[in-house]
């Protein structure tokens, strides 16, 4: 029809008026900071203490309580030596759980704890 004004769709790419808001999974993210005080230890009892820590990491994850942990290499001065992310967003559980630590019951690390979020399933 002559005149009439032709419309053209919105590009799919165009925003909506209605855009979901982002949803997150919440994780607890413990940093492991080298006690100031850390007591001194002979090798050997280093050594021991470190097989327990990690054997105690194993048995968390086993448990399905840790997602992750690893050593840092702390660029920030603070001696951050390590992370643990529990699979909570509660931090009484997760500090339940990072007590069981040799290193923590030690006095050798210190943990610190945030919650964590990402976008709603992307982490695997």
């Amino acid at each position: 029809m002559a005149g009439a004004e032709e419309t053209t769709p919105a590009p799919s790419s165009a925003p909506h008026a209605s855009v979901a808001p982002i949803e997150f999974d919440s994780f607890i993210l413990v940093l492991l900071v080298r006690s100031p005080n850390a007591p001194d230890m002979p090798k050997a009892e280093l050594d021991k203490l470190q097989e327990a820590h990690i054997a105690n990491i194993h048995r968390l994850a086993d448990e399905g309580k840790l997602f992750k942990a690893g050593p840092t290499e702390d660029f920030s001065g603070r001696n951050v030596r390590g992370i643990f992310i529990f699979k909570t967003d509660s931090v009484d559980k997760a500090k339940e759980w990072v007590a069981t630590d040799p290193t923590v019951k030690a006095g050798r690390l210190t943990p610190e704890f945030m919650k964590w979020y990402v976008q709603k399933g992307t982490l695997k």
